[in-house]
């Protein structure tokens, strides 16, 4: 009995152990990016960072910008005209900027898009699993 314990107990350590591995590697990715963006290009403040594709999604305290893979600047949108990011969700860039929900139902991967500007549903794309 005592075996089974100290095996499960293990399993757990382990366990927790991989996963505090994870966090600290992602959030060695998103650190390694803004370096990456502030040496490449003008911005020093970075407030939200994602990469899609090969764009980076950059804001700072006053504007959103696009770069591509080479740090060239593709797109620059004031952050007054864009709509305030109440639920979180990621901004992409796939020929315009927009905000990217994914969320799974009945064992289906869904993508929802909305406008960067007005918030509104734009598009909804099912990625994994048959629409029946």
């Amino acid at each position: 009995m005592k075996k089974l314990i100290k095996i499960f107990l293990s399993v757990l350590i382990i366990i927790f152990l991989l996963i505090t591995y994870m966090d600290y590697s992602d959030s060695r990715y998103k650190t390694k990016l803004e370096k990456m963006i502030v040496k490449n290009t003008d911005i020093k403040n970075v407030t939200y960072i994602n990469a899609y594709g090969d764009y980076y999604i950059v804001m700072d305290d006053d504007n959103l910008y696009v770069f591509n893979d080479k740090y060239v600047e593709l797109l620059k949108v004031d952050k007054i005209l864009i709509h305030k990011n109440d639920k979180k969700y990621d901004i992409i860039y796939d020929e315009k900027p927009m905000y990217m929900k994914d969320y799974y139902k009945d064992n289906k991967l869904y993508y929802e898009y909305y406008d960067l500007y007005s918030y509104e549903k734009i598009g909804e794309v099912l990625v994994g699993g048959k629409d029946e």
